[in-house]
């Protein structure tokens, strides 16, 4: 896993929203399901637009190939406490040696905090055989 610890801008972002100094990488609001190969998440901001939390996540490909990834968000309260039903998973196709931005707004003004759930798949040449091919 590639998961990269920048520091969030979020401190800075969220103007009034603060998040614990322990919560302030990626890695910690990341919850990687599964084997991400290829696609990572490398970076992330949030900020709050009247009264809402905003995410942007970046997701970076290091393969030649389009990758195909799910992710969700779960949305949380002040203390930690899931404040919404769980989403659905969202899929998106990131393509080779690219990045991408996925935008989202929690669905109610009570999440103060989120943890992203993100699996990627490993996408083998062939139609998603899993087997032994390495090839990126």
């Amino acid at each position: 896993m590639k998961l990269r610890t920048l520091i969030l801008t979020a401190g800075v972002a969220l103007g009034t929203l603060s998040l614990p100094a322990s919560a302030q990488t990626i890695a910690s609001k990341v919850e990687q399901l599964g084997g991400a190969r290829f696609v990572t998440v490398s970076g992330l901001m949030a900020k709050e637009r009247n009264g809402f939390l905003m995410l942007q996540i970046e997701l970076t490909s290091d393969s030649r190939k389009p990758r195909r990834a799910f992710w969700r968000v779960k949305w949380l309260d002040e203390t930690g406490f899931q404040v919404w039903d769980d989403e659905p998973w969202k899929p998106v196709t990131v393509q080779g040696e690219a990045k991408q931005n996925l935008q989202v707004t929690a669905p109610t003004p009570k999440a103060r905090d989120f943890r992203i759930q993100f699996n990627a798949e490993e996408n083998w040449h062939g139609g998603g055989n899993n087997n032994t091919n390495t090839s990126n």
